[in-house]
């Protein structure tokens, strides 16, 4: 697989898994590695304080997916997080918000913005993606 293959294999299972935990209203933000095989391992926090700031999310993680990352042939990790994020017309909308990063490749943030509707049912947008500063594959120089 191709380092663009194998992120998207791993989107697709975060974002699955985001949509089930976002249906049944007991989203906290988690983490994931892609290994060999194609395995997906999926790392929960052991416990999470309510209304953490994105400086503190994005610490833990980082930390989280480091430590994960040391494992043979891990790639592949991202974090995810449920947020609002400022629409075109000012408003905040709720959005899955990814950071994704292959040791091969380039670091994204990726924005899912969705709906959920009267049965609980929740319904993604189009993804939005910036490529930004990888947190885990840190390069030598950069």
């Amino acid at each position: 697989m191709t380092p663009e293959e194998e992120k998207q294999l791993l989107l697709q299972v975060v974002t699955k898994l985001a949509v089930k935990l976002i249906g049944q209203g007991g989203f906290v933000p988690f983490g994931a590695t892609l290994g060999p095989g194609r395995s997906v391992k999926l790392l929960m926090p052991k416990n999470w304080k309510r209304n953490a700031s994105r400086e503190e999310v994005e610490d833990y993680w980082s930390s989280e997916l480091k430590k994960a990352a040391t494992q043979p042939d891990c790639k592949t990790v991202c974090s995810c997080a449920d947020v609002r994020m400022p629409m075109d017309n000012g408003e905040l909308a709720p959005c899955i918000f990814i950071h994704i990063e292959h040791a091969q490749s380039f670091a994204e943030d990726i924005g899912y913005p969705y709906v959920t509707d009267r049965k609980s049912e929740v319904k993604l947008g189009l993804p939005t993606s910036v490529e930004t500063e990888p947190r885990v594959f840190v390069r030598n120089g950069a």
